[in-house]
């Protein structure tokens, strides 16, 4: 008869026992085999209380779940506290954009910090994947907006001329943040407008025929030059970059003077209206107002290029819903 040899630990030998691996003894050989090979017996492990798999299989998970509980300490000062069950919750868009423009603000105006750097910038980071568009702000928008929130408040930051005039400056540079959706009412001048801003996207894609012809002949032209002939043509774009930039505006100002496109929301329909201002080589366009039709409601509308402003003059068959909700 073989000696029983007892395991060094518990929670091994049940281990070894679940998986059906060997108890190897003192003199080399596995009592598990030659207990099998007599009996066909898993043998009994002293020290252990036999349980079955399914408590083993528990246990083990209730060790390792219990082992790697990670708590994360790594939650930035940005995160709020549940009132309720006393947890860090992460907050809404809405709110990390508020402190967002808040830290913007104290910084532009020189006032202590509400961030650190590493809380800024996972802020940041985070406002970047959600989409938002604050973090691309300028500062005269940090300066807009920081008025626009004082005023609500009660407190004015600057006065009516220079946030009129801030909110222009915006406007004719396209920006969102200073215009406002949708069709307003005037009570001094009795009309219903909505404001428009210059869609820099299309005015951009005027320069692009000129651009293209500009890249063509100076690869055509780089090419006969002795310098330049081996020189890779991705390379030799960028070394042309200036003087092709410089004939794509030439040209495009030779037969676009100056153009405009201006942009907004119809007052009776809300759908996208577009305006050009300028003229093409020498047929003349809109210049200070332009009356136009919307293409969906066909309501008559005047664009005006010095206010930026679309006014309705004359009610489309179709309004928005916004109008609708009104009357």
């Amino acid at each position: 008869m073989f000696p029983t040899v007892t395991p060094r630990s518990p929670r091994r030998a049940a281990a070894m026992a679940f998986m059906g691996a060997p108890v190897v003894g003192a003199c080399g050989s596995s009592l598990f085999a030659r207990s099998a090979a007599t009996t066909g017996l898993r043998p009994p492990v002293r020290g252990v209380a036999a349980r079955p798999a399914a408590a083993v299989r528990m246990a083990a998970a209730e060790e390792t779940e219990t082992s790697t509980i990670v708590i994360d300490e790594n939650i930035a000062d940005f995160c709020s506290v549940d009132s309720r069950t006393g947890k860090r919750v992460e907050m809404s868009v809405p709110e990390k954009e508020t402190l967002f423009l808040s830290a913007m603000n104290a910084y532009f105006n020189k006032e202590p910090a509400l961030l650190s750097d590493s809380e800024f910038d996972a802020l940041k980071e985070e406002l970047t994947w959600q989409g938002s568009d604050v973090v691309t702000l300028s500062r005269d928008e940090f300066r807009f907006l920081d008025a626009a929130k004082s005023f609500d408040k009660g407190k004015k930051l600057m006065s009516d001329e220079e946030f009129d005039e801030l909110k222009m400056t915006l406007r004719r540079q396209g920006s969102v943040v200073a215009v406002a959706r949708g069709p307003r009412c005037s009570i001094e001048r009795q009309i219903t407008f909505s404001e428009v801003i210059p869609d820099t996207k299309r005015i951009f894609v005027l320069y692009l025929p000129a651009a293209i012809v500009g890249a063509l002949l100076w690869l055509s032209g780089s090419y006969e030059l002795t310098p330049l002939r081996n020189v890779d043509p991705v390379l030799s774009l960028l070394l042309g970059t200036p003087l092709i930039f410089l004939f794509s505006r030439t040209l495009t100002q030779l037969v676009v003077p100056s153009p405009l496109i201006l942009v907004g929301d119809c007052p009776s329909c809300g759908r996208q209206t577009r305006t050009f201002f300028g003229k093409v080589l020498t047929v003349d366009g809109f210049q200070a107002d332009a009356e136009i039709k919307c293409q969906k409601c066909g309501a008559k509308l005047k664009v005006e290029k010095d206010s930026l402003r679309m006014v309705l003059l004359q009610e489309g068959k179709e309004k928005s819903p916004a109008r609708s909700a009104s009357r």
